[in-house]
């Protein structure tokens, strides 16, 4: 396929004049939408980072393509990539502007060959398992009546869908079809995209069922990936997986919330609950009538064995109640007697207190009279000695105040702020000091101090 078939380039003037960068630019505006999966042998020299890796891609006629890949891509793989190893790469060149070279840059690497396919699924299926993907109590339950299905699958495989459709039966289930290839380079990420798009559009589906026919390791390659692992174990919604035949395992199969063996099996395992539940009902109808003549019988016979022992039950459960109630009687009437005794007793204590509470009052009130007697005929010379008292403590205010002392001719110095200087040495030269005199005051500038 040419570039011009895939990007529409416009023709360029001849007048343009480009720099470096920004033709280098405009040739990676070009390349990147030719996205393409390659297939070749990994050359001798693989210059592996902690973050990428650089390596060439051959063929039979010694063509080399110049690849790069992150980690994740190659981490993606499962097993150290190797000299000699056949694979398949799926990605788009791109000219690096800092070497000016051109390079494949590799979205999704796939191993060729059942032997390392093997090696693969092995080293994978161990780290997930370590991982807990495949843990049974993280698995979602499948739901034991599902009404509506959300299936996953190509609508041109080998019979999965018509296979798993036709085994459906006649429960009224609502089924949501995705196609998607289900085997290729592209494939995985069809499958990925059906699974989100489920989870995002249709949550409150009861179940996903991921089936396709039999294969060999390489066409269930996309089956085996970490990605549609971890994929199957974020959905919210459980799946069901029928991939392949009864002996074809896949790493899906291993994360799937239930695994049928195929896509036959996916469908039995919907329908043998509501074919159970049709059974089951039949024979509850068959049996309700019995039951409920059976129940009413028992229901009868205990009316009838409370109505012989319902009088019997109340005459005695009257007669208790009233010998209750004679004793309580009894109880209160000793009660009261006992109270109105313990009444008169303190009846009698508090007439004979009263008497006593009497004569201390008007004592009391006697000797307020006498104190108010006495406070009223000596006002007079406590309020002479309150005065002189007064007037002696005025003179010694008088003969300690400050506006006495300026009067003498005495001043006050202080700081700009107010502080009273008591020490030249809290002074400095050039500090503005105020000094109060009796009448006014005087802002100085210091030149000298001693």
């Amino acid at each position: 396929m040419q570039v011009r078939e895939i990007v529409n380039i416009k023709n360029i003037s001849p007048e343009k004049i480009f720099t470096v960068s920004e033709f280098l630019e405009f040739l990676n505006n070009i390349l990147t939408p030719c996205q393409a999966t390659i297939k070749g042998e990994v050359g001798e020299r693989i210059d592996s980072y902690p973050g990428y890796t650089f390596f060439n891609l051959l063929d039979k006629k010694k063509s080399i393509l110049k690849c790069f890949a992150f980690k994740e891509v190659i981490s993606g793989l499962g097993i150290p990539l190797e000299p000699g190893m056949e694979i398949k790469v799926t990605g788009y060149p791109e000219i690096r502007k800092n070497r000016g070279e051109l390079k494949f840059q590799i979205q999704r690497i796939e191993l060729i060959g059942e032997g390392v396919l093997k090696k693969q699924y092995e080293i994978l299926k161990k780290r997930l398992e370590a991982a807990g993907y495949f843990a049974p109590e993280r698995k979602k339950p499948i739901p034991e009546f599902c009404e509506n299905i959300g299936l996953i699958t190509s609508e041109y495989g080998k019979g999965a869908k018509k296979d798993f459709l036709t085994h459906l039966g006649n429960f009224g289930f609502k089924v949501f079809f995705y196609d998607v290839r289900v085997e290729g380079s592209f494939s995985l990420y069809e499958i990925i995209e059906a699974i989100h798009w489920f989870n995002t559009n249709l949550p409150y589906i009861d179940v996903l069922v991921l089936t396709r026919g039999g294969g060999d390791w390489e066409s269930l390659s996309p089956f085996n990936s970490e990605e549609i692992v971890k994929t199957i174990f974020a959905s919210k919604i459980p799946i069901i997986t029928g991939i392949g035949h009864e002996n074809d395992q896949t790493l899906a199969d291993l994360a799937a919330d239930f695994r049928a063996s195929t896509p036959t099996h996916a469908a039995k395992v919907l329908t043998d609950s509501w074919k159970l539940a049709s059974i089951n009902l039949n024979e509850f109808e068959k049996n309700l009538n019995s039951s409920i003549n059976r129940r009413f019988k028992i229901i009868k016979e205990k009316i009838a064995f409370f109505e012989r022992n319902l009088t019997c039950i109340l005459k005695k459960e009257i007669l208790s109640k009233q010998k209750r109630l004679d004793d309580l009687i009894r109880n209160l009437n000793r009660g009261f007697q006992t109270y109105f005794k313990e009444f008169e007793i303190l009846e009698k204590e508090f007439k004979k207190n009263l008497f006593k509470i009497k004569v201390l009052i008007r004592n009391e009130k006697a000797e307020i009279i006498r104190l108010l007697e006495t406070l009223v005929k000596h006002k007079n010379r406590w309020e002479r000695k309150v005065e002189k008292l007064l007037r002696q403590q005025e003179e010694k205010l008088s003969l300690s105040s400050p506006s006495l002392r300026l009067k003498q001719g005495y001043t006050i110095t202080s700081d700009e702020f107010g502080k009273i200087i008591k020490d030249p040495r809290e002074l400095k030269i050039s500090q503005i000091i105020k000094t109060r005199f009796y009448k006014g005051q005087v802002f100085s500038r210091i030149k000298k101090i001693k």
